[in-house]
């Protein structure tokens, strides 16, 4: 069995989880995304038992963009617990809007182990010029850091589902050109971005971007794992989305993925980009 690095997965405190429909009733964004009580939550119990039961050999743990700071904090420190000692690569969240505390929380979190910041995401809006300028103001901090960036952008046809919003591609490509020495993943295969990597001047400017599979199952058809192979294998990371997807509901597609290409995806990638001195 290959080696695995999920580098998607979501991960919540149990107070959060206890408070689940009193916060849906304050935060517009964890009520699109969590309102409904058939979607799964996860604490770290879940995400331990899940890498065990699917040979899962290290997962980056996300927090989420709640708006009040007291929660970011709370989510941000648990992340960082319980990464201590385990194969978890935590990844911290800030307020886009409040570049002094967002600053100090980057130093602190960063300080105790942090890997990156994300899942960033603007449930309930958009993702624009507005956005992405205000998430210029912490790219330098990031770099010196060696933190990688993680977004969420999706596709912008087809259906429509909670979570889903407006990405502005003119603005997103804008601010990857701008940000060259950063390493950033974009989400869900970057919404098909991707595929205007066969521009050269996109391909030049996405030269540090990387895209994770998560929810690929949802979005695309199976054909998109050829497509991967041929032109991105190099480029693609294996995130799962759990709890929503376990790894187990993408093996059939990567199983049509020759073994070279199927290897970068499901780790090799992942151990580069997070410098993990590792061998399974």
């Amino acid at each position: 069995m290959s080696a695995v690095i999920d580098v998607h997965t979501h991960v919540f405190p149990p107070e959060i989880i206890q408070k689940r429909e009193d916060l849906c009733k304050k935060d517009i964004g964890f009520s699109i995304l969590y309102g409904k009580k058939n979607i799964p939550i996860a604490d770290i119990h879940s995400i331990t038992q899940y890498m065990e039961s699917q040979g899962i050999d290290y997962a980056a743990v996300l927090s989420f963009p709640f708006k009040d700071r007291g929660l970011l904090s709370m989510c941000n420190d648990y992340v960082l617990s319980v990464a201590q000692g385990k194969n978890l690569l935590p990844f911290i969240m800030i307020d886009v809007w409040d570049e002094s505390w967002s600053m100090k929380e980057i130093d602190r979190c960063f300080s105790k182990g942090a890997k990156g910041v994300g899942e960033v995401s603007f449930y309930g809006g958009r993702l624009g010029k507005n956005e992405f300028q205000r998430l210029n103001r912490f790219t330098d901090a990031l770099r010196e850091k060696g933190g990688i960036l993680l977004i969420h952008v999706n596709e912008q046809l087809g259906h429509s589902y909670n979570g889903k919003i407006n990405v502005d591609f003119n603005s997103l490509y804008k601010f990857i050109e701008e940000n060259r020495g950063l390493k950033i993943v974009l989400a869900h295969l970057g919404g098909g971005v991707c595929f205007y990597e066969f521009m050269p001047e996109v391909k030049k400017a996405f030269e540090n971007v990387f895209y994770d599979t998560a929810a690929v199952p949802y979005l695309f058809s199976a054909e998109v794992y050829t497509f991967v192979q041929n032109h991105l294998s190099q480029k693609v990371l294996f995130g799962s989305d759990f709890p929503l997807l376990s790894y187990s509901r993408y093996t059939r597609g990567l199983s049509t993925v020759k073994e070279e290409a199927r290897e970068l995806i499901l780790y090799k990638n992942a151990q580069k980009l997070f410098n993990l001195n590792w061998e399974r």
